[in-house]
């Protein structure tokens, strides 16, 4: 069984990897779907998401698909200045 961290981290704690399952799972998709995508197996896109739930301290993908759509939209975004 996987150790929770005592918190949850920041979703910039999570893997390139897992960041696109998540990206994909909150698009929809099933596992299948994107391991196709990515070319992995359901299996490995299952772990990818198990972990990613992990570290955001989360228990379902949805949750976790959350936290990270959240994440990103408290994260600042650059302002371009024109020349």
């Amino acid at each position: 069984m996987r150790q929770t961290p005592p918190f949850p981290l920041p979703a910039r704690a999570l893997t390139h990897r897992q960041r696109q399952c998540l990206t994909l799972a909150a698009e929809g998709l099933t596992s299948a779907r994107i391991g196709t995508a990515l070319g992995l197996s359901p299996r490995t896109v299952d772990e990818h998401l198990a972990d990613a739930c992990n570290l955001l301290g989360v228990r379902t993908r949805i949750q976790a698909v959350a936290r990270l759509t959240a994440a990103l939209s408290d994260s600042p975004t650059p302002v371009s200045t024109p020349p």
